[in-house]
């Protein structure tokens, strides 16, 4: 919901306005790859309760990693045995898989995972494309966490939609698992 009232104001927002809600919308997406992965995990291993993993702090790059590759590299007819899920979540792992190029974001979780604010810089580096930018911030040891981003209007967009598939994404991995806890034992 933040990346989409994010992405309304870009239209009329001014230049400067622009790089700080790009920025926002970036945040939202890396948020939304750690509540991802953080579903995944606590659904994957289920040697503690569910809700009691989704209580820990949000996974990081690593742990995006895992789940990028996993994500890639299983049918979702897989993906659904391995998390423990019906059929019911068919949908959200046909979606998951065919995500393009999620590996593409793991300089934004990186930067999320270290704690720092995204700011968009304009043409950070000048061998790059003036319409591409940069998402830059500081980690916990003061060293500097970058991850490259075309900031268009059409990118932002895009950005902002795969923060919604991702979020929906979860949702139905987490819907389909309480589903499956609230007919346990009854005939559906």
């Amino acid at each position: 919901m933040v990346a989409d009232a994010a992405l309304r104001s870009l239209v009329l927002a001014g230049t400067a306005d622009r790089l700080v809600l790009c920025g926002l919308i970036a945040e939202q997406l890396a948020e939304s790859c750690r509540r991802l992965t953080a579903v995944h995990a606590a659904l994957w291993d289920r040697t503690h309760l569910v809700a009691r993993t989704l209580l820990k702090p949000l996974p990081g790059l690593a742990e995006w990693r895992r789940m990028a590759q996993f994500a890639g590299t299983l049918t979702p007819e897989q993906m659904l045995r391995d998390l423990g899920l019906d059929e019911s979540a068919l949908e959200s792992a046909m979606r998951l898989r065919s995500q393009p190029g999620l590996a593409n974001l793991d300089g934004l979780v990186a930067a999320a995972e270290s704690g720092s604010a995204m700011l968009l810089i304009p043409g950070f580096e000048s061998h790059r494309p003036p319409s591409e930018s940069w998402f830059s911030g500081v980690d916990r040891e003061g060293q500097p966490v970058v991850a490259a981003l075309a900031a268009e209007e059409g990118d932002a967009a895009a950005l902002a939609d795969l923060t919604a598939d991702l979020s929906s994404i979860a949702r139905g991995f987490l819907g389909a698992y309480l589903h499956s806890r609230r007919t346990a034992g009854r005939p559906v």
